[in-house]
């Protein structure tokens, strides 16, 4: 299981600033005489998603050693801006802002006055753990209950065969002894199906999404899925399957595999598979297992427990624009879907329910988000 402070980690770069609070850092702010050093004040802000705000944590300014110390940063992921103040007429080179998504422990800015007198200081982060610096998403479901609602709403019931079914209710999609889960079921007659999306929350351009699941109860009919969908694309992508569709896993029937694949106009529409686009694994899928994706402007790479299984590549065809065949450019965005659909239509993948060996369930350990090394 991962550790629980990992769940501090937030996904802020897509999240809009709709006011703003003021937090000192567990150390006090100090400021010195304007007229005295070049640098007088120095903070990073942070998006609160549940509540829309955001808060700015004042470094610790020595201007003996030059070194600013924000105290309470242990992901520098979750910094979302930053805020200083110099002398008049001075200059900050690199820009601190060019920070965002890649702070260190340590970080030199060198300042200089309208007279030119230079000066270089540091920005430490004391608190900083390297281990959570490609991570820009985790969510490890360690509060019973619903799941977190900064980052999950309930899938909506539609008439897609996933998704028909679906109960828009937390007795279907819940978090219990440190697991989501995700339950399909019939109730007085009536199927109920689970599910939980990030659309509208969290979404995502490029990085590796890893999710630990388990299907220990999958009658016919069941139809768990752990896949992403877009929540922005370019206007050349727009509907589906125009837009893409990435599925990282998917399991049917009684069949000792499960599935993992890419959807798109070129892949859909006109049936290509040059690059192959879909593949079956043969998995122990009641059993834990990590099934992931590298999403990249080159490929899109599936695995399952670290083992690569599929990769799709980027043909940048002359003729994109007919053949559309690579919607997941960086005018795009993804967020991720984890739910326990059934079928039951005459025409469904998923085949017809098996009521008596109902419910149906897909367990989630945890999900996590990370930018991948260039």
């Amino acid at each position: 299981m991962i550790k629980r402070k990992l769940l501090l980690i937030l996904c802020l770069a897509f999240i809009g600033i709709s006011s703003f609070a003021c937090l000192d850092d567990e150390t006090k702010y100090v400021t010195q005489e304007k007229n005295d050093y070049p640098l007088t004040a120095f903070a990073v802000a942070v998006n609160n998603v549940q509540t829309g705000t955001t808060s700015y944590y004042h470094g610790k300014i020595d201007q003996a050693t030059r070194k600013i110390e924000i105290g309470i940063i242990e992901n520098a992921n979750i910094i979302t801006g930053v805020d200083y103040t110099l002398t008049k007429g001075a200059t900050i080179s690199p820009d601190p802002s060019t920070f965002i998504q890649n702070w260190l422990k340590e970080q030199k800015v060198t300042v200089t006055s309208a007279d030119n007198q230079v000066t270089t200081y540091t920005i430490v982060l004391p608190k900083y753990d390297e281990t959570l610096k490609d991570i820009i998403f985790i969510d490890d479901f360690n509060v019973n209950g619903i799941p977190n609602p900064d980052s999950w709403v309930l899938c909506e019931r539609s008439t897609s065969d996933w998704s028909d079914e679906m109960s828009e209710s937390y007795d279907q999609a819940y978090v219990e002894d440190g697991k989501l889960i995700l339950k399909a079921e019939k109730i007085d007659g009536e199927y109920r199906a689970g599910g939980i999306e990030s659309m509208g929350k969290l979404d995502f351009a490029f990085g590796r999404f890893e999710v630990r699941a388990r299907i220990p109860n999958h009658p016919d009919g069941a139809f768990p899925a752990i896949w992403l969908m877009p929540q922005k694309s370019a206007p050349l992508y727009r509907g589906w399957p125009n837009g893409g569709e990435i599925d990282i896993m998917e399991h049917i029937r009684q069949e000792k595999v499960i599935y993992q694949t890419v959807h798109t106009h070129y892949t859909y529409d006109l049936n290509i598979r040059n690059p192959i686009n879909s593949t079956s694994v043969s998995c122990n899928y009641e059993d834990w297992n990590i099934y992931a994706v590298e999403w990249t402007e080159d490929k899109i790479t599936f695995f399952v427990n670290d083992q690569e299984t599929l990769s799709y590549e980027n043909l940048k065809l002359a003729n994109e624009e007919e053949m559309k065949q690579w919607p997941f450019t960086k005018e795009s965005s993804f967020y991720i879907i984890l739910n326990m659909g059934l079928g039951g239509k005459a025409d469904s993948w998923a085949g017809p329910i098996d009521d008596t060996n109902l419910p149906a369930i897909m367990e989630i350990d945890w999900v996590k988000v990370s930018k991948l090394n260039k």
